[in-house]
């Protein structure tokens, strides 16, 4: 087994690694009522809007329709900067306008809890190029972007994407970090968010003179939901309890109950992600339920590691993936109980607010050979399940593509005959929406192209194949999974990344073939140039 983060890396890699592991309000009635006099006054084309849901693997509108995501990361606010970059070159309406123009639809933004709690003044040298970013701090930056995209018809993700400002995943690999005067305990996290979704639907925070909208041109609400925590991880290969578990219970025994009140928990420093993504999505949904708002889409990404099924989460053996994308934990195995993911509308440790279901999609993320070299990238890597032990389409589907599948998702308690559901008044759920919330390669022909088994440009080819075989299965890009609907956002469109969509002059594309021979193939809406430097390849 191999770590999953790198040992060792070039100082141009090193650069890029980091920065990508770099009361008010309307309610529900009077947002119903105010949509439907404008569609009467205006002859507007959409339904009232109420929230973004989910039914087995589709992402449904507020009106009902599927909506796949298809979209791309827009980086910066997380870091040091406090804004997404770029507006050092040009202004953020024409990165929105690019955005929309190359065929994607959604855009995953990270930001800090430092950048939400101190909101500091922006700094003249990330903004430069930005006019209406002119005295503004932060806060009110963002809004400014996610209110232009809404115009566009463009929706967004917020993602926390660490505590204190920096690059890539927080360090210690949990979802809090207390050091001296960097203070950001768990409690902070979680009131981060449920202020987050208050100013989502229009509340102002301190200081703020810019006023989120809620509403995008096509009528449904701007902000799809909330990426709970960016590449929860274990930093050190043989401590896998001192990072991000999933199921250990944090004192509660998953052997006695894998499925227990999240808030029932004791300790200060918690481990157990999926109880934490679990009180963070509770708080978030009955601060909803208790403004009478519509419940948001509840985004949880995988660990990095799990105990194999001859393991324990104290001693291993463990199974090895990228930060973020080890969803193994849902199931567990013959030696650990399964914990997929339940919602409640609030809690605390004396109960649970009302089950909500419909509203959780879990994410992954995955990386080629080029990030790491990952022991499945050797001269027997294929595509399709089975063609060997380094079957790229297994090693997807076994660690994040599985919650995709009609019964992917059956976790277990070993000893006992079925699982806890009703524990906390949860109805089982067999499979949820898959979202692939990173993914990205460079902008040379051979990061794009194959060139032989386990290098960077195979790993790209055949995962957009994979990609498209939920959408329309043939007999070239079957992966022998029956996916459906898989949903993704490419890291990144920023210039200033080796895997961007963006020339570093922020006013093209870098790699024309990357977008209209590959992620053209699996975006939802026709752009101008797609296809014109060739089809998708085939898998290898």
């Amino acid at each position: 087994m191999v770590p999953s983060f790198p040992l060792s890396l070039s100082p141009e890699r090193f650069v890029r690694h980091f920065r990508r592991l770099s009361s008010f309000g309307l309610t529900r009635l009077a947002l119903t009522l105010c949509m439907a006099l404008g569609s009467l006054l205006l002859g507007s084309p959409f339904a009232a809007a109420t929230g973004w849901t989910t039914s087995g693997t589709k992402i449904l509108t507020p009106s009902g329709t599927q909506y796949i995501i298809a979209g791309v990361n827009w980086y910066g606010a997380e870091t040091t900067s406090y804004v997404p970059d770029g507006m050092w070159t040009v202004d953020y309406k024409s990165i929105a306008t690019q955005i929309l123009q190359y065929g994607f639809n959604t855009v995953r933004l990270p930001f800090s809890n430092q950048m939400w709690e101190q909101d500091p003044a922006a700094s003249y040298h990330y903004t430069s190029a930005c006019p209406d970013c002119k005295g503004k701090n932060a806060r009110d930056i963002l809004a400014l972007i996610i209110n232009y995209l809404g115009s566009l018809g463009l929706h967004v993700i917020l993602d926390n994407h660490r505590s204190e400002a920096g690059n890539s995943a927080e360090a210690n690999g949990l979802w809090y970090y207390v050091s001296g005067s960097n203070n950001y305990p768990e409690s902070s996290w979680i009131n981060d968010w449920v202020n987050v979704q208050r100013w989502v639907h229009g509340v102002k925070q301190a200081n703020d003179t810019v006023t989120l909208n809620y509403l995008a041109s096509d009528g449904f609400p701007i902000v799809l939901g909330y990426d709970l925590r960016n590449e929860p991880h274990t930093p050190s290969r043989t401590a896998y309890l001192q990072g991000a578990t999933w199921g250990t219970g944090d004192g509660i025994s998953p052997t006695t109950n894998p499925n227990p009140n999240p808030f029932a928990i004791t300790t200060s420093t918690p481990h157990d992600w999926r109880l934490a993504a679990e009180r963070a999505g509770d708080s978030i949904l009955g601060d909803a339920a208790s403004h009478g708002w519509d419940y948001p889409l509840i985004f949880v990404e995988g660990i990095s590691q799990f105990p194999t099924a001859t393991g324990t989460a104290a001693n291993g053996p463990y199974d090895y993936y990228w930060w973020g994308g080890q969803l193994q934990g849902i199931n567990g195995n013959a030696n650990n109980p399964g914990a997929p993911v339940v919602l409640n509308s609030g809690g605390s440790a004396s109960g649970l607010g009302a089950p909500v279901a419909n509203q959780l999609v879990y994410s992954g993320h995955d990386y080629g050979p080029s990030e790491y070299q990952q022991p499945w990238f050797n001269t027997g890597t294929c595509y399709k399940s089975g063609c060997s032990s380094s079957s790229l389409a297994d090693v997807w589907t076994s660690h994040w593509g599985f919650t995709n599948l009609s019964g992917g998702i059956n976790p277990v308690w070993p000893g006992h005959s079925a699982y806890p559901w009703s524990n906390t008044g949860a109805t089982a759920y067999s499979q949820t929406p898959t979202w692939l919330g990173e993914f990205g390669t460079g902008n040379a022909s051979s990061d794009c192209y194959t060139s032989g088994a386990g290098s960077q440009g195979q790993w790209f080819t055949d995962l957009v194949n994979y990609v498209q075989s939920s959408y329309v299965r043939t007999t070239t890009n079957d992966s022998g999974y029956a996916l459906s609907n898989l949903n993704w956002t490419y890291w990144s469109i920023n210039g200033n990344d080796s895997y961007g969509v963006l020339n570093s002059n922020w006013n093209a594309l870098a790699y024309p073939n990357k977008v209209y021979s590959f992620l053209c193939s699996i975006e939802q809406m026709s752009i101008s140039g797609c296809g014109s430097t060739g089809p998708l390849p085939a898998p290898q």
